[in-house]
């Protein structure tokens, strides 16, 4: 799974991206009571894949969300893309879930 980029992306060098795309990784804490997120943004999914290096941004790229195994299941990476769609909501940035 990835996130694209709804919104344009403003690097920390003032360069504007249009259709970003970030990679996601997730852990969860020792006694599973949280899941972390964070995104690497990308110019392009081919600059990833290319093993282009992430752009800088101005932004959070990084969630905690609560987390119960029982409740909310095994698939810690899922968790961190809508914890992390949500974190970027807070800041006005839009991205989508791409499978």
């Amino acid at each position: 799974m990835a996130l694209q980029f709804q919104t344009d992306v403003k690097t920390r060098d003032g360069f504007i991206i249009q259709n970003a795309y970030g990679r996601v990784s997730s852990t969860d804490s020792y006694p599973g009571t949280t899941v972390k997120g964070h995104v690497d943004i990308y110019v392009t999914e081919a600059a990833w894949l290319e093993g282009d290096n992430a752009v800088k941004t101005r932004f959070i790229q990084d969630c905690g969300v609560p987390y119960n195994r029982d409740i909310d299941g095994t698939d810690i990476l899922n968790i961190a893309h809508d914890g992390l769609i949500a974190e970027l909501a807070k800041q006005g940035v839009v991205a989508i879930k791409v499978l």
